[in-house]
């Protein structure tokens, strides 16, 4: 009965808004006037606006010259659907069932017992190379050894790991869970930066630590597991390397360094075409609503959060609004076209000094333009460029303490070339070269090549 209603609600609004567009202008006069104060405060709430596709000057179009009926009875049929789409207590279900009964509950996340290693072996990374010489087999990233406990990163020294999170959630069939695996296999993350003068692989000491696991029929239940899992990585010294996954995999990822760090004591750059702060989702976590809920969370300050990249209709005037409002910094696609690449990242570096001293930095596959990466959860056109992309991930981890990085919405399956897979890499390859940068003691990109 309730979706009936909601139903007809609705269809009496479509029905509003097509008998209320046509009118002529009425001239000096205020459709909101008649109104009681809660319609009106109502219709002149940015958010009602968002929500409906609506601006003030539209809401203006649509109600001058109407009568004062005509405009009571829409500013009702909106605040009816806003109700009737809220939660409903016995309506709608809590949460959805589990089976608490289930034998492998858990089975997932738990690891397995280390006597059952048939081999016994020191702690520490091992190669699953044949030969001495081998350029194929078992791919890795980077083409290093498997770490698969904490104690292997610990006895290896491991300063940068990689490790995969094979999660598709709210972006689903965009395939963002092949990612790890597919860019295991592809080019890119080995050998010298001849741009940055240096060869990670010769600097630091690398390590793959697998994939994490998440609960396919449930992904949010195993965003803990992943938090807990990045989190141990992060305690013992190591700059994880997360290869996604969609874009919610940030929530786990950022709430861990905080977890190892502490709170106000991390700042993210999230190179993305879009802001990822919807409010008001269905879900509490998704790919669309991640940096929302870490700041909601007071898991990050709006001051520590810098967004590069935006382009494209989901970052929007009045969210762009709220997250400067909050103190974040918003650097969109068109700054970076006038200003160029090296100004932009000059002014970034310099931004950051100011804040935290550990950076978390969030790539986001659809920052770029679909040119260079096709494969991506949410392609946006008119994006940042590779020749763009490589050089600012290079210098602001070469000039700040970098202390996580992910690499997230990565779609092999979209691109039937290797494109989108090895740009994927040259990124975390960029990375990888401006830690090795700074680990050297180089100020910049050009004393490493001296």
């Amino acid at each position: 009965m309730a979706r009936s209603i909601l139903l007809a609600r609705s269809a009496a609004v479509c029905l509003a808004l097509a008998t209320l567009a046509a009118p002529a202008l009425a001239q000096g006069s205020d459709p909101l006037a008649s109104l009681s104060p809660e319609k009106k405060a109502f219709l002149s709430d940015p958010a009602t606006l968002e929500r409906f596709g609506l601006t003030p000057e539209k809401l203006q179009i649509a109600l001058a010259g109407r009568p004062a009926a005509d405009v009571d009875a829409y500013a009702t049929a909106l605040m009816a659907v806003v109700e009737d789409s809220k939660y409903k207590a016995g309506r709608d279900p809590a949460e959805i069932a589990l089976n608490p009964q289930a034998r492998g509950w858990n089975a997932s996340t738990t690891v397995r017992p280390k006597m059952f290693d048939k081999l016994a072996r020191e702690d520490g990374p091992f190669s699953l190379k044949r030969y001495m010489f081998q350029k194929g087999g078992i791919p890795t990233f980077a083409d290093a050894p498997v770490a698969i406990r904490k104690e292997d990163l610990v006895a290896g020294k491991v300063e940068v790991a990689f490790v995969g999170v094979p999660l598709d959630f709210s972006s689903g069939w965009r395939d963002a869970k092949h990612a790890p695996m597919a860019l295991r296999g592809m080019d890119g993350l080995v050998g010298a930066d001849a741009d940055g003068g240096v060869d990670p692989g010769l600097v630091l000491s690398i390590a793959d630590y697998g994939d994490l696991t998440p609960d396919y029929m449930a992904p949010d239940r195993g965003l803990d597991h992943i938090r807990a899992m990045i989190a141990e990585m992060a305690s013992v010294g190591v700059v994880p390397f997360i290869v996604g996954g969609d874009h919610t995999i940030m929530f786990p990822d950022v709430a861990a360094m905080v977890d190892v760090y502490g709170a106000g004591k991390v700042a993210l750059v999230q190179f993305n075409a879009h802001a990822d702060a919807e409010l008001n989702g269905d879900h509490l976590i998704s790919d669309n609503q991640t940096l929302t809920r870490l700041l909601e969370q007071n898991l990050l300050r709006g001051s520590d959060v810098t967004l590069v990249g935006l382009h494209g209709r989901d970052a929007g005037p009045a969210t762009q609004k709220r997250l400067t409002d909050a103190g974040a910094k918003i650097v969109p696609t068109a700054a970076i076209q006038e200003k160029g690449w090296q100004a932009i990242t000059t002014d970034l570096i310099a931004g950051l000094k100011t804040g935290p001293e550990n950076v978390f930095v969030s790539f986001d596959m659809s920052v770029l333009d679909p040119g260079d990466a096709p494969a991506s959860g949410r392609p946006v056109p008119g994006g940042i460029t590779m020749r763009e992309a490589i050089p600012m991930v290079r210098q602001l981890c070469a000039q700040t303490e970098v202390v996580g990085f992910d690499l997230l919405d990565a779609a092999p399956i979209l691109d039937p070339t290797y494109v989108s897979r090895m740009s994927a890499n040259y990124i975390l390859h960029a990375c990888l070269s401006g830690i090795a940068i700074r680990k050297t003691g180089a100020t910049s990109v050009q004393t490493a090549k001296r």
